[in-house]
């Protein structure tokens, strides 16, 4: 049994369970072994979930980016991310919950922040912020959907907001954005917002 092996089977109890089915028991039991044994190889939970993030992202494969407009391989990088947190259920709590440092992790930022560099942000630290945004921005939409997904739905929720509105109608109007919503394309907007805005000077705090 290596760390792999003891990664890969607690991605599968998420799948399976959410992140609330993950746990070092669980784990141990998956792999038919005891659960102290686990410990040579990750110090806690925490620690294991870490290394389930970094497994999360390198699921995107090659990171390497080219010599195209950095702005146009941002988008496409976060929206390979998102796809990566969406492929296993609770994705983005995972990510959300640890202080991811693994090596593809760490890859994935050291192709982002000189894209931003390179699309107008001056600062390196600046270009770190901007990531950092995008990053959060990113698991924040992703955690929002997957919670979506697991909401009971005992009321025609839809009826009851048009009568909450009768009186909005500007509100009614969008009622199809909320109900039917396209994800990949509100994703996209605004991560689209968040890069026009990513190189303006920062407001003075003096």
């Amino acid at each position: 049994m290596d760390r792999q092996e003891i990664v890969d089977a607690a991605l599968d109890l998420l799948d399976e369970g959410g992140e609330a089915g993950v746990s070092m028991r669980a784990v141990a039991t998956r792999l038919d072994v005891k659960a102290p044994s686990l410990y040579w190889h990750f110090r806690s939970k925490q620690d294991l979930l870490e290394a389930m993030a970094d497994a999360i992202v390198a699921e995107m494969g090659d990171v390497a980016v080219g010599d195209g407009d950095p702005s146009e391989q941002l988008v496409t990088l976060l929206a390979r991310f998102r796809t990566s947190l969406l492929a296993h259920r609770d994705g983005g709590r995972v990510f959300a919950g640890t202080f991811a440092l693994g090596p593809h992790v760490l890859d994935l930022s050291e192709a982002a922040v000189p894209l931003l560099l390179r699309s107008g942000v001056d600062d390196p630290g600046d270009a770190l912020d901007s990531w950092f945004n995008l990053v959060r921005f990113t698991v924040g939409s992703v955690i929002e959907q997957q919670s979506a997904v697991d909401q009971p739905h005992q009321v025609d929720r839809r009826s009851l907001f048009e009568q909450l509105n009768a009186e909005r109608p500007t509100m009614l109007r969008v009622a199809a954005r909320i109900f039917e919503p396209d994800e990949d394309r509100r994703y996209e907007r605004g991560v689209r917002q968040l890069l026009r805005g990513a190189d303006s000077p920062r407001a003075s705090t003096d």
